[in-house]
């Protein structure tokens, strides 16, 4: 932990000798050094295999004499808290933001706890964490041989590269979590940040942050070991720091685009917006991003890019088709992806139809009087607008029902069916997202009701005040993030599922205007009260990891590796990984021959105890007797076919569960391997 300790030491020292007057930037400094810390010091120890805890010692030793030196030579400065502090008196002297940046609080710490559990969210298991266990036992980054999926290869590193940092200095996955956790605090941050900047009270912009938290894929990812939080931090940070004044922080925006382009291509879908802003500050700010950026990505964000055109020739791999060759750039399949989005949009989440209709009734009933009220005063037109402020949080379930069912109507018109054959929901989507998109899962959720309903409602009012000329194009930029988007993922891929949670990328971009919703304190409550409600429920029926489970578990914090599998519908892994313990010695390498989608990163153990080899299904015996390895899994998928040669060869076989056999040589002992 003390390696840990010390990067963050490292990222403060670095972030208070910038010397900023705001703390909202000096924390995203913080945030970007400490990632930075991660990534070049796991890619510089890469090329001689020094990635360990040794290696890792040495140069955050050096960093950290050189964080003091240049600390010191910059007078030792402190962080800006004075501005800080006043902010946060204002914001905790109203009961109702107090109350709602309480349930926030409440709602990390939920999400900490959540973390502190087995992982079992598949893409982590088959890739995210797999590679990042293949890189630590190497002793740093390289092309995995054999490796079963070829996003543990083709997809860009940065947020992988964090976890190895993390499984290395902690010896094993316990903290898988703390990538995107953290990004998602860096996010609170730059949208409290940039939406100050556009010009709203310290109340409002806090509230801007305190509902995105809510959002129901911003929760559910906090505590997963996938990478879409960390994208959307580094686009996040970006557009706060385009904002703030002098050069530096302008070149520091263009460094955290760079890394969001080397954690995730989808970062590229919002780089209009992030240019749009810059050119609006003028072309100094364009220029000096520019620079940044340059900087940025020779630094970290090309290197995923530069081992792709090495083993592959291709800057983005190959056989990475859901990424390059899923692209449908033309009519009607662009139109088609459109309507598909935006039904999946239409997040309902997971609350009950009777909830529904009580939170519209209720809604009801404070907009009626919210009405007399502002009637009492003779301000008509100021009336009806508080009213309906007041109403849309309650009633947002029912507009995201409505919405999708409307969506559902025009795309069928158009032809292209949301339901039935050949349309959005095919027979395994149908199972998820039945009711119009009620579903609670990192994978598939969205906004949850009241998010989307917000984010289009603050967009419209941005609109019309820009065309009332109240605003500027600032607040327009930002606005339009949902929309760009939407436009270019539909132009640039097909229907999938997954993709709706790509949509993190426009909502950090538009969260600050939500700050125009929270135009009074009985407006706010509404918002924040639904809010909470909706992530309350939405998280307490988490399908990975749900409060209660009808399995008998326990709470998701208190599970085991076999029984969060086993909450995630996977049971019949988890009694392939019993079966794995049981039969392979804790200390002994292990040889696989395994099918896409299969969790490789179970089979090194939650302390990486085992030296795990992916073995080609071609020659996999002789590679194996060669190595020294005495176990191989194999998958019983199209390669299962391999287990007869080893059988052929006097090899024991025997089942994993029916997921997975295991071949172990009749002298089999527990030994390191020569691989």
């Amino acid at each position: 932990m003390l390696l840990i300790a010390s990067a963050a030491a490292i990222a403060f020292l670095v972030a208070a000798a910038a010397r900023l007057a705001s703390l909202v930037s000096t924390l995203l400094v913080a945030y970007l050094t400490f990632v930075a810390n991660f990534g070049l010091v796991t890619l510089a120890l890469s090329p001689f295999h020094e990635v360990t805890r040794p290696g890792l010692a040495v140069a955050q030793a050096v960093l950290l004499v050189s964080a003091l030196g240049g600390w010191w030579s910059r007078g030792r400065p402190g962080l800006p808290l004075a501005a800080a502090w006043s902010a946060v008196r204002e914001v905790v002297s109203d009961p109702v933001t107090a109350l709602f940046s309480l349930a926030v609080v409440v709602l990390l710490g939920y999400e900490l706890l959540l973390g502190s559990s087995p992982p079992n969210n598949m893409d982590s298991l088959t890739y995210h964490l797999a590679r990042a266990a293949a890189w630590a036992q190497h002793g740093g980054i390289y092309w995995i041989p054999n490796a079963p999926e070829v996003e543990m290869n083709a997809y860009q590193p940065l947020g992988e590269q964090q976890d190895l940092f993390l499984m290395v200095a902690t010896g094993g996955g316990a903290l898988y979590f703390l990538p995107q956790f953290l990004a998602e605090l860096a996010v609170l941050v730059a949208v409290y940040g940039t939406s100050r900047r556009l010009g709203f009270d310290v109340r409002a912009a806090a509230c801007s942050a305190f509902l995105l938290a809510t959002f129901s894929v911003v929760a559910l990812e906090a505590s997963t070991a996938q990478v879409d939080l960390v994208a959307a931090s580094f686009a996040a940070v970006a557009a706060c720091l385009l904002l703030g004044r002098g050069r530096l922080e302008p070149a520091l925006a263009g460094a955290a685009v760079a890394f969001g382009l080397g954690t995730k291509l989808t970062v590229g879908l919002v780089l209009p917006i992030l240019v749009w802003l810059a050119f609006i500050r003028g072309r100094r700010t364009l220029a000096t991003a520019l620079v940044g950026g340059v900087g940025g990505f020779v630094a970290l964000g090309m290197w995923g890019y530069v081992l792709n055109a090495v083993h592959t020739g291709h800057l983005l791999g190959v056989g990475t088709g859901s990424v390059q060759y899923r692209g449908s750039p033309s009519y009607p399949g662009s139109v088609a992806n459109a309507f598909y989005l935006m039904y999946g949009l239409m997040d309902a989440s997971v609350l009950s139809s009777h909830l529904i209709h009580l939170l519209a009734l209720a809604g009801l009933a404070v907009a009626i009087g919210a009405a007399i009220w502002a009637f009492g005063r003779r301000d008509y037109l100021h009336a009806l607008g508080d009213a309906a402020g007041v109403a849309t949080p309650f009633v947002a379930p029912l507009l995201v029902i409505g919405g999708g069912a409307v969506v559902a109507f025009i795309a069928r018109h158009w032809g292209f069916p949301i339901r039935g054959p050949g349309g959005l929901l095919g027979p395994v989507e149908q199972t998820l997202n039945e009711e119009y998109g009620r579903i609670a899962n990192e994978d598939y959720s969205a906004y949850g009701p009241v998010g989307i309903v917000a984010l289009l409602a603050a967009a419209a009012l941005t609109i019309r005040a820009y065309v009332a000329r109240r605003v500027d194009t600032r607040h327009l930029a930002l606005a339009a993030a949902l929309p760009v988007f939407l436009i270019f993922i539909s132009l640039e891929s097909t229907w999938h599922p997954f993709l709706i949670r790509f949509f993190l990328l426009p909502a950090v971009l538009a969260a600050p205007v939500l700050a125009r919703l929270f135009r009074n304190r009985v407006a706010t409550a509404a918002y924040a009260a639904v809010a909470v409600i909706s992530i309350a429920v939405t998280l307490g029926h988490d399908q990975p990891k749900p409060f209660s489970n009808p399995y008998g578990f326990g709470r998701p914090w208190n599970l085991t590796q076999v029984t969060a599998l086993a909450t995630n519908s996977d049971a019949y892994i988890g009694a392939a990984l019993t079966d794995y313990h049981k039969l392979v010695p804790e200390h002994a390498c292990v040889g696989a021959v395994l099918d896409t989608n299969e969790p490789s990163y179970l089979l090194y153990g939650p302390h990486l105890q085992h030296h795990v080899v992916f073995l080609s299904s071609t020659g996999a015996l002789v590679t194996a007797i060669r190595a020294g390895i005495f176990y191989v899994v194999i998958t019983t998928g199209p390669d299962a076919g391999v287990a007869d040669s080893f059988k052929a060869a006097g090899w024991r076989i025997r089942p994993l569960a029916h997921f997975w056999l295991l071949a172990s040589d009749p002298h089999a002992g527990a030994d390191t391997c020569a691989a």
